[in-house]
């Protein structure tokens, strides 16, 4: 048949108005679209809906409905909720849907409304703990939901064996004979399949103590030198608890109270702030409560005698990108006097900064420092610098301030001249944004190795064919470095061009960044020509900072970015981490044991393994069978019974750090700590046997609280946690 061809553009019309007719709303170009198209919450739960309209469009009154307010309600908007936002309550299970209209234009959100039902018991504290004959622990139990719902909270509670312990209905466990017990909490609701949810807690009862326990304080009275209207900072005295030779300091919580001379309370606090005006007295009682016998409780005080000197407050102002600097490169805020320069000629446009006449030498006093976290001063307790001095003496212009994040450090410190001056010293960290100089090196938290052209130039009169690098401000400079870890520089002198008879090509040395720096480095150096000329530089590096891995979509600002961004990069850099798919990591998902002996296997270079294990629930094709065999065999992680090793099971932050201890006892890390846990209110939850791990740990900056004053020894570490660990200890 013949077509007339003028009835195809009518046709094709007809085709374009039919599918505009059809298409879904809410599509590419309707003007309106909401942040979720589907949703699935449970019974008595909300859902917050956000609408996007054009430009064009954002005076439009926006219009929300239910298909069937028995499956999910809207809810009247509360006082200050924004116009483009709406609320949906789930009412029954089942399927509705909602709409946004504007403009005559429609969006949708399909929402499943289901029941919810339990997944999972929590009980607090997690166990496994110890408990002596005839003490009490008081347990309390959450059950989690699989749609993060409250749901139903009760659980029955049992003993595995009441001849060793009881457990009452509310969860009070009481040690009735030693041995072990396993306490049970039952969800009164079933899981979806209709089975019962339980939580565990571990118990063993131990001998009753025969003696009583003592609380044990590092002081009981101070003298404290402070500073005539100077902040002034006071750190209660450290605090043990001892049955006989033992240390039961774990079984306790520590509280405070700070009084002043008039007996009022002032703080609660393990330090107190003070600003003193004349010769006065404070008071620190510390109360230690048992937790294993809310009965036991202990009292111990110290008496702080402050006497007054003469006083002078320092400050200074820098910023993260800035890096490492000295006291005489570290300025106050207009620029004009740097620290060492205000000791010495004090600021006339500041009354709280007189100079200190004939000032020779000052004493810095740590446990007087805050902001611990914003920065790092390179002085030592105890250590007299001085304004002058002999070769072997420290001077105050050698010492150095790192950042680490913006913020204020201060401590409190002693000048001696004259008289005696008792100051604090603040620094204000900025979050500046410097860009490097031209001629600057640059690199991200994985560093970056050395190359002869970085220094050879064979068209040069006369070339450099030998560099001697001295200590980084901040970093390290490592050989061979290989999954992250290298042969620390020794001083020694690398070539540029070639290299034999045992000497070092500078391609074989490698800068690593400290773990969480950004800012400006600055590297030594002597440099030897071929002529026989030899002269001083310094090399500038600024290390830059990632908010998101340039690895892993799932790494970024929105979830872990900010803080493990650079620790993904630099463990995926190394070979150290695979992700868990083409370009995701899964960060909050917990770590497994075999995953964790898999990525410190890596660490140590993969060694090959000839010997087997008696571990039977490995599977010895997988990929972490070498790494248990390697990891078991020094000690490294033992298994959890004689023949198991439980590949799956994940990993806690205490037993991540005792198996970063017991590996870097292995491998010659450096062991050595100083100071305790008693700045976290859940120490008593940290184990026995992981108790100097965490010490460790925490004193080397590798483990920090999940909060302020938390540990959380028990919480299950996350893949993102377990990588950043893992970087700081790596960069240390």
């Amino acid at each position: 048949m013949k077509r007339n061809p003028n009835s195809i553009p009518a046709f094709l019309l007809a085709l374009v108005l039919a599918v505009s007719l059809v298409l879904p709303v809410g599509a590419a170009g309707s003007g309106i679209t909401l942040d979720k198209t589907s949703a699935t919450l449970a019974v008595g739960q909300t859902l917050t809906l956000t609408a996007t309209l054009p430009e064009s469009s954002q005076d439009a009154a926006i219009t929300w409905s239910s298909a069937n307010e028995a499956i999910a309600a809207l809810v009247p908007p509360a006082q200050g909720q924004p116009a483009n936002t709406a609320v949906f309550r789930g009412m029954t299970a089942g399927t509705v849907t909602v709409t946004a209209t504007a403009g005559g234009r429609t969006a949708l959100c399909t929402i499943t409304v289901a029941q919810d039902t339990p997944a999972s018991v929590t009980i607090t504290p997690a166990g496994p703990e110890f408990l002596p004959v005839g003490k009490t622990r008081q347990l309390t139990a959450q059950v989690n939901y699989t749609l993060g719902s409250a749901g139903n909270q009760n659980v029955v509670w049992s003993s595995s064996d009441p001849q060793v312990a009881t457990v009452d209905r509310n969860g009070k466990v009481t040690a009735v004979a030693e041995g072990t017990a396993t306490i049970l909490a039952v969800s009164e609701a079933k899981d979806a399949l209709g089975s019962v949810v339980t939580g565990e807690y571990a118990l063993t009862v131990t001998p009753a103590r025969l003696l009583p326990d003592r609380l044990v304080l590092s002081a009981q009275q101070k003298r404290v030198e402070a500073g005539q209207g100077v902040d002034t900072v006071l750190a209660a005295p450290s605090a043990l608890l001892h049955n006989g030779e033992a240390d039961v300091t774990d079984d306790y919580t520590l509280t405070y109270q700070w009084t002043n001379a008039q007996g009022s309370p002032v703080g609660t606090d393990p330090t107190l702030q003070v600003t003193p005006t004349a010769d006065t007295t404070y008071t620190c009682t510390i109360t230690a409560a048992c937790t294993l016998d809310s009965t036991q409780v202990l009292t111990g005080q110290c008496v702080y005698t402050l006497r007054m000197h003469p006083g002078t407050t320092l400050g200074a102002v820098t910023g993260l990108a800035q890096g490492t600097r000295t006291l005489d490169q570290l300025e106050n805020q207009s620029g004009t006097l740097s620290l060492i320069d205000q000791l010495v000629q004090g600021d006339s446009a500041s009354e709280s900064t007189p100079a200190v006449p004939g000032l020779r030498s000052v004493v810095f006093e740590l446990d007087s420092a805050t902001g611990t976290q914003v920065g790092t001063l390179s002085v030592q307790e105890g250590t007299y610098y001085y304004l002058e001095g002999t070769q072997d003496q420290p001077l105050l212009s050698q010492v150095t301030f790192t950042p680490r994040q913006a913020g204020t450090y201060g401590i409190n410190f002693r000048a001696y001249g004259d008289a005696l001056y008792c100051g604090r010293l603040e620094i204000l960290v900025q979050e500046t944004d410097v860009p490097p100089a031209e001629g600057d090196k640059v690199c991200d938290a994985t560093g970056f190795p050395f190359t002869g052209d970085d220094f050879y130039h064979s068209d040069a009169e006369d070339p450099v064919i030998a560099v001697v690098f001295g200590q980084p401000s901040a970093g390290r400079l490592l050989r061979d470095v290989r999954h992250g870890a290298g042969t620390p520089d020794d001083g020694a002198r690398y070539y540029t061009n070639a290299a034999s008879d045992g000497t070092y090509h500078v391609s074989t040395l490698h800068y690593l960044p400290p773990a969480g720096f950004s800012g400006q480095v600055t590297i030594p150096m002597t440099l030897l020509t071929q002529q026989g000329q030899e002269w001083e530089d310094i090399l500038t590096v600024a290390v830059t900072s990632k908010t998101h891995s340039h690895q892993f979509t799932d790494v970024n600002e929105a979830t872990v970015g900010t803080w493990a961004a650079n620790a993904v990069d630099f463990a995926y850099h190394f070979g150290l981490v695979n992700g868990t798919g083409e370009d995701t990591f899964s960060p909050s998902s917990n770590m497994t044991r075999a995953q964790l002996v898999a990525v410190l296997y890596r660490a140590a270079g993969s060694p090959t393994m000839t010997i087997t294990t008696n571990f039977e629930d490995l599977d010895v094709g997988a990929y972490y069978y070498s790494a248990v065999v390697w990891a078991n065999f020094h000690g490294i992680v033992n298994g959890t019974s004689d023949t198991t090793f439980s590949p799956n099971d994940p990993i806690t932050r205490e037993q991540l750090a005792t198996i970063l201890h017991r590996y870097a006892r292995t491998y010659g890390g450096d062991l050595s700590h100083t100071g305790d846990l008693s700045a976290f209110t859940d120490q008593n939850l940290v184990s026995e046997y992981a108790r100097e791990a965490m010490t460790w740990a925490v004193d080397k900056g590798i483990l920090t609280g999940v909060g302020s004053s938390t540990l959380a020894p028990q919480g299950k570490a996350t893949r993102a946690q377990v990588v950043v660990m893992l970087h700081r200890y790596l960069a240390e």
